[in-house]
């Protein structure tokens, strides 16, 4: 058994800082719990001018009748995110005015939306590239993916009275 101990340790070791790190990143995450939903948009942005005013929805065309413009601008798309579920529902413009939205960048029990900074690229082991693409729920050691959108997205806001 004494011959054998150095291997041991030297097999062991390894694989308990694997498990020690692993199970010191992933388990915070396992207890937080966000509390608010979010209303997000996807699609035609550029479209619409999407504003809270007043804790409430506003979405207004930024184009107006004219004779020499004959676009019709297409309307963005609505989700609403349930935190419980962890899923994004599409819903109306009607039923998102019925909310009162935070418009703040960070919730009131501390989270926020964007898009995740673990994108990267590396040599190990030859030529390793990883993009993360799409937005996330973050903070408190949570990092939920929303959406896969990454360009056409833009957070409206924080519901408060669920």
């Amino acid at each position: 058994m004494k011959e054998k101990l150095p291997l041991i340790v030297g097999i062991g070791l390894p694989i308990f800082l694997i498990i020690f790190v692993a199970v010191s990143v992933y388990l915070p995450s396992l207890f937080v719990k966000p509390k608010y939903n979010f209303i997000y948009a996807t699609g035609s942005l550029y479209d619409y001018d999407i504003n809270v005013i007043d804790g409430r929805l506003s979405v207004n065309s930024k184009y107006y009748p004219d004779t020499t413009y004959r676009r019709i601008p297409s309307q963005p798309t609505l989700f609403l995110y349930d935190v419980v579920n962890d899923k994004s529902k599409q819903i109306t413009l009607t039923q998102a005015q019925s909310y009162i939205l935070d418009p703040s960048d960070k919730s009131p029990d501390g989270f926020t939306v964007g898009r995740s900074e673990s994108g990267d690229s590396s040599f190990f082991p030859f030529f390793y590239g990883r993009n993360d693409r799409g937005r996330y729920l973050m903070g408190k050691g949570l990092n939920r993916k929303v959406t896969d959108q990454n360009y056409d997205f833009k957070f409206i806001g924080w519901i408060t009275n669920e």
